[in-house]
């Protein structure tokens, strides 16, 4: 059955620094709330995530990309910042959090963003939320003791003293400020310590004022606040401990992966998670002061649960789920349209474009797939059209890029024109093979075309590393290295089990001499081994690179469109899990810098230039394979109403203003 597709709105980016800030002189702006009528809550909805919770919500400091399950928590728990992003994906001042604010361009070049607070602002245990609480996270993940822990931040770069109070040069922070118990402030650097990285203007500036209450108990222990004798920020203690790993670590660690004792400022509370299950359950913080707008929830209970692939049709027929958010499966949209309309559930749907884009990337340090040509030649033995036709079910369409039908870029350029589409061509695969090296034998002979075996490459000790399990060594010492991947797969993946029948297994794929192995895993033991680091909380060291192909989708929690660092050649930066492709390209890392820092907020002229320049690189170098972009749809109950997702705007945020109206 042929259903209608309706898109969301499409994502408008921060386009005019007037419309969030003041340039030029110092103006205070003083932000007047939202009034929002108060609203009880009531009901309980149950939630179907297709992400495994991890049970680590720790403000992502700890985890690069956190995947959707852990973010919605951590957005549901901890929602008191200064700045925010409304369905649209634009960010602003959060009103309710702030009751004033100040931009101020200093003569060096520097920016000053200078807050005052409102009254009336609580964690959920009640205590009273001060200027202390907002500069305490910043001041954690850019010190010596967040750097011992692990904790993964560029922050210290950007900030006027962050290097030397991140070596332990100093105890104080010089670019926060707290003045009292509703002020504070923190100054972004025009250009880094390093005398070369330029940080203003950025294209998205008011980013930068983004700070997150937290409460200092909850995670450094007893005893702990913030000073500042006006040279700038410090941590002293009531027992006069250092700030230090060994003091706060075990604290910290138990804060990141507490349940019911959690302090937190967000629209719920994390009242349970099971860890053999994956079930979290949350209720509404009646301490919670509303969102940027001042809405408050109008559900009391959400209950969110694991599902799989196997099972979630069945748990949305028999009500067992009644929101499943942001469904990618178009095989599954439409069973979802048909239960629908024949009256099997009570139900209505949620449609826009998604945010964000399905691909399967690579190790471009690893194996065979350190060569770009090689990578090349695996895009061609795929037809991505058929693919998205496939999986998405006319609810999606391919890219080219690392780009989404949400974004205006694509509208507002001729990108499309200017880089290759890698459409299906075997022969062309072939040809990059040989380009790359793949001309061999096991033994060392010469490949003949067509045989079905796997080809080989002479390679380098260098280039060898890490892949001792697949190369071959010859008598005189001659290392081989088969045109061989090793593929990391979720359990129960829909896109693995499509990419196993195209690609892994298909004819041409075995024609072109490339062996691809598969090996299926959870979604958290995944990305530790993408991150090479125990990032989840599983265990074990996940440092030695292993696996060259790992497939899965990103996503954009707003209309930030910023791949800084994510190319980095920086060793300290890539430690962090910064560039988990380890694609090191001076080309595109420096693009990636350009399209943001050095663009004023409202030059959309030289960042759409700057910004095909990166696509252009990107797309020959192609670090990952775009599998579609499509369109999202949620399933939702109609005991609710009020409910829209955007494309950047899932459950987490929608929920909010929902209301619980019962059974009809």
């Amino acid at each position: 059955m042929q259903h209608e597709k309706v898109s969301g709105s499409v994502a408008r980016r921060v386009s005019s620094s007037a419309k969030w800030s003041s340039k030029g002189a110092s103006i205070v702006m003083v932000l007047t709330m939202v009034a929002c009528g108060e609203k009880k809550a009531d009901g309980q909805v149950v939630i179907g995530t297709s992400t495994e919770a991890s049970g680590d919500w720790a403000y992502s400091a700890f985890v690069r990309n956190p995947n959707a399950t852990d973010k919605a928590v951590m957005t549901l728990t901890d929602d008191m910042t200064t700045v925010d992003s409304d369905q649209h994906g634009d960010y602003g001042i959060n009103k309710t959090v702030v009751k004033s604010y100040e931009r101020i361009e200093e003569e060096n070049g520097n920016v000053t963003f200078k807050f005052v607070i409102n009254d009336g602002l609580k964690f959920n245990n009640g205590e009273a939320v001060t200027a202390e609480n907002f500069v305490a996270w910043t001041m954690f993940v850019t010190s010596p003791a967040g750097k011992e822990m692990g904790v993964v931040s560029a922050t210290y770069n950007m900030l006027p003293g962050g290097l030397a109070y991140r070596n332990g040069e100093t105890n104080v922070l010089s670019a926060v400020r707290l003045y009292d118990e509703k002020t504070f402030s923190i100054t972004i650097a025009k250009t880094g310590e390093d005398g070369e990285t330029s940080y203003l203007p950025y294209y998205y500036d008011i980013t930068y004022a983004a700070m997150q209450a937290v409460n200092l108990t909850y995670w450094f222990g007893e005893g702990w606040s913030v000073k500042d004798d006006g040279e700038g920020v410090y941590f002293v203690n009531a027992d006069g401990k250092e700030f230090t790993a060994e003091t706060i670590g075990e604290t910290v660690t138990a804060g990141r992966f507490a349940t019911g004792n959690r302090v937190t400022a967000g629209p719920y509370n994390l009242v349970s998670f099971d860890q053999s299950s994956r079930e979290i359950v949350l209720e509404v913080n009646e301490n919670y002061n509303g969102n940027f707008e001042g809405q408050k929830p109008g559900i009391q209970k959400l209950v969110i649960v694991k599902t799989s692939e196997d099972t979630v049709m069945d748990m949305i027929t028999t009500g067992q789920i009644q929101i499943y958010s942001q469904i990618a499966d178009g095989s599954e949209v439409n069973a979802v349209m048909d239960l629908i309309e024949a009256g099997t559930i009570n139900s209505s749907t949620s449609q826009y474009d998604r945010a964000g884009y399905g691909y399967f990337g690579f190790a471009c340090d690893l194996g065979p797939t350190q060569f770009a040509e090689f990578r090349q030649a695996v895009a061609y033995l795929l037809d991505r059209v058929e693919f998205a036709q496939t999986f998405c079910k006319g609810w999606g369409s391919v890219v080219h890029g690392p780009y989404c039908t949400a974004f205006t870029m694509t509208a507002k350029t001729d990108i499309e024109k200017k880089i290759n589409h890698y459409d299906y061509n075997p022969e062309k695969a072939v040809e990059l093979l040989k380009q790359a090296g793949f001309v061999y034998n096991a033994d060392g002979s010469d490949y003949v075309d067509g045989s079905g075996e796997v080809r080989y490459a002479k390679v380098t000790e260098e280039q060898a590393k890490y892949y001792e399990s697949f190369n071959k060594v010859l008598a005189d010492g001659t290392i081989l290295m088969p045109a061989t991947i090793n593929w990391a797969s979720s359990e129960g993946n829909a896109v693995s089990a499509l990419l196993s029948t195209m690609l892994a297994n298909s004819e041409a794929t075995k024609a072109a001499g490339v062996s691809i192995v598969k090996t299926e895993m959870t979604f958290p033991e995944l990305l530790n081994y993408m991150y090479r680091q125990d990032s989840y909380g599983l265990g074990g060291d996940y440092s030695m690179p292993t696996y060259n192909m790992f497939n899965l989708a990103t996503g954009y929690n707003g209309g930030v469109y910023d791949e800084s660092y994510n190319w980095t050649t920086d060793p300290e930066y890539i430690e962090q899990g910064y560039n988990v492709q380890h694609l090191y390209d001076e080309q595109l890392n420096k693009l990636s810098m350009d399209m943001v820092y050095g663009v004023e907020p409202d030059d959309e002229a030289t960042y759409l230039d700057l910004w095909e320049k990166y696509i252009i690189r990107w797309n020959e170098l192609l670090p990952m394979v775009p599998l579609y972009s499509n369109i999202y749809v949620t399933v939702y109950p109609n005991t609710i109403d009020n409910y829209a997702e955007d494309s950047f705007w899932g459950f987490e945020r929608a929920i909010l203003y929902a209301n619980w109206v019962g059974t009809k």
